[in-house]
This record gives C-alpha cells, sequence and structure tokens, in this order.
C-alpha cells in the first residue's frame, strides 16, 4: 500500500508544526499547508473562507490514492458543533457538497485552540476546555520559547492515542483521525 499523503489548511504556525509532527509519526506525508497569514483578521474566518476550495481540490485529485485533506481550526469562544456548523455553511454557500463518510476529510476543532490539546495531551493539572489556555500565564511555559515549544509538541504527538477517551474535541478529532491516516 501506498504511503498516504495529505493537504493541510490551518490556523497558526504552532498549529502546523503540531500536525506535521502527527503526520510524521504515523508516516503521513505531508504535501501542502496553507496557513492564515498573520496579522491579516480573524484566522478562522480565513480557514473557513478557504475550507470550500480545500474540500473541492481534494475531490478533484479523488483519482490519486491515500491523498486526504486536514481541516484544523480553533474552536476559540464557540463549541465543536458551532464550527462544524460555521464549515458547513461554508459549504452550502458554494453549492459544495456535505464531507461524506467516503471523503478522505478530517475536520479538528480543538477548544479554544490548539494550546488548549497541547497542555491536556503534556497532563498539565486542571486542563479543560471551559477556558483559553492560549494566554494564560501558568500554561505558557508550555510554549516560552522555540525549544520548549518543540518539546511540548514532540511529548504532545507522542501522547496522541485514538483509542483513549479525552477532552470532547480531542475525541472528536481522535474519531476523525482515521479518515487521513492519523490514528
Amino acid at each position: 500500500m501506498s504511503q498516504k499523503r495529505l493537504r493541510i489548511l490551518c490556523e497558526d504556525r504552532r498549529t502546523d508544526r503540531f500536525v506535521r509532527r502527527l503526520c510524521e509519526r504515523y508516516g503521513v506525508q505531508v504535501l501542502s499547508v496553507e496557513r492564515a497569514p498573520n496579522g491579516k483578521g480573524a484566522a478562522s474566518a480565513w480557514v473557513r473562507h478557504r475550507y470550500p476550495h480545500a474540500v473541492r481540490l481534494c475531490r478533484s485529485k479523488n483519482f490519486q490514492q491515500n491523498l486526504g485533506l486536514l481541516v484544523v481550526i480553533d474552536g476559540d469562544n464557540r463549541d465543536l458543533d458551532g464550527r462544524l456548523r460555521e464549515l458547513g455553511a461554508e459549504l452550502d454557500a458554494l453549492d459544495v457538497p456535505k464531507i461524506g463518510p467516503a471523503d478522505p476529510i478530517a475536520v479538528f476543532v480543538p477548544t479554544w485552540s490548539v494550546e488548549t490539546w497541547l497542555a491536556y495531551l503534556c497532563e498539565q493539572p486542571g486542563v479543560d476546555e471551559s477556558r483559553s489556555l492560549k494566554d494564560d500565564p501558568a500554561d505558557r511555559a508550555l510554549w516560552a520559547d522555540g525549544a520548549v515549544e518543540a518539546a511540548t509538541i514532540r511529548q504532545a504527538v507522542a501522547a496522541w492515542n485514538p483509542r483513549a477517551v479525552a477532552l470532547p474535541s480531542l475525541t472528536a478529532a481522535y474519531r476523525e483521525a482515521g479518515r487521513v491516516g492519523l490514528a
């Protein structure tokens, strides 16, 4: 069987790094990463806007075996279902059919952000999805500088376990992961 290959659509550099490491762990080749440009408005809005195009592109290449799409969009102050509805509305607005079971497309929605998942996977005490950890000084030690962030991401990837019970948004991501070879 040939190697799985992914196109990635995400909000920021930290998410990009985490997902690339996850792909590396599972032997999935990253073909391209589209990341929201810094300082150009809400990154989640950028991902929502690019989502229908990325889905169309993935489907247009369906003759290529083992090619998939991974979309990672922060939940921010919305819940998982709210973000998924927003993405569905973006597809509807451009008459793009919804994602079906046969589509090699996975959507991860870390609530509030990927930092929540990193803290949880690194077994930081008291991590839940009720508050943002992105700017919390107590949790900032996980990504204080480049070397610390890299170690945090390595530890989080090592702890990624699709058979585990976890935060609701992470459990949902574990279910999605198999669609693109990350389980």
